[in-house]
């Protein structure tokens, strides 16, 4: 009687354990098969990230040249008024409301794209050990759409004060201040298009 039981348990388990061993190679293609079609998609979603990450780098660092090149402009012409000049008109920028803004506004966009570029270049080569990506987008769309106006209201200042003065004394002074308004729109035009990329990078987050 005991050998029967014995003899009817091996005949219970075996088809069991066989169906078992059968099985277990149809669930391990599964997964093999999914993985294999989610990597290239990956690749290339990771390869069109890193794409606008270094297109967005490049525009940066052209809008920093910009802002420099337009605060030069008006640097190299600083003089030191004499105190029996300071009735008269001044060669130097600091003696305009408006050239001063410009030029303050042209540094601060100097310091903020510099910024931005050391970030850039800190995350191809550190993959984001300054700031996390999520807080990052956020501060560049932001930072972006303020640098933006400033330059163009500061350009649009500046263009009225050139409109407005036709002195010979301070003829110089306003060539150079063409100059650094014609950088200045420039620097804003560069950093509109920085800004939609940042603005769309921010928009890929929310639907991601």
């Amino acid at each position: 009687m005991k050998e029967l039981k014995d003899h009817v348990v091996v005949i219970t388990y075996g088809p069991s354990s066989e169906a078992s061993v059968t099985a277990s190679p149809v669930s391990q293609q599964t997964p093999s098969l999914f993985a294999y079609s989610v990597t290239p998609s990956a690749s290339r979603f990771s390869s069109r990230r890193a794409s606008v990450h270094v297109i967005g780098l490049v525009l940066r660092f052209i809008t920093m040249v910009l802002c420099f090149v337009s605060a030069l402009s008006l640097a190299v012409n600083v003089q030191r008024p004499s105190k029996r000049h300071l009735t008269q008109n001044s060669s130097s920028f600091a003696s305009y409301p408006e050239l001063l803004y410009c030029f303050g506004v042209a540094v601060i966009g100097f310091v903020y794209t510099s910024l931005q570029t050391f970030k850039g270049v800190c995350d191809i080569t550190h993959r984001g050990v300054l700031i996390s990506e999520p807080l990052s987008d956020y501060i560049s769309f932001i930072f972006d759409q303020v640098i933006c106006y400033l330059l163009v209201s500061s350009s649009s200042v500046a263009i009225a004060w050139i409109q407005h003065i036709n002195e010979d004394a301070i003829k110089t002074l306003r060539n150079n201040s063409i100059v650094s308004v014609s950088m200045s729109f420039s620097a804003f035009l560069v950093l509109t298009l920085s800004g939609l990329l940042s603005g769309y990078k921010l928009c890929k987050r929310f639907m991601w």
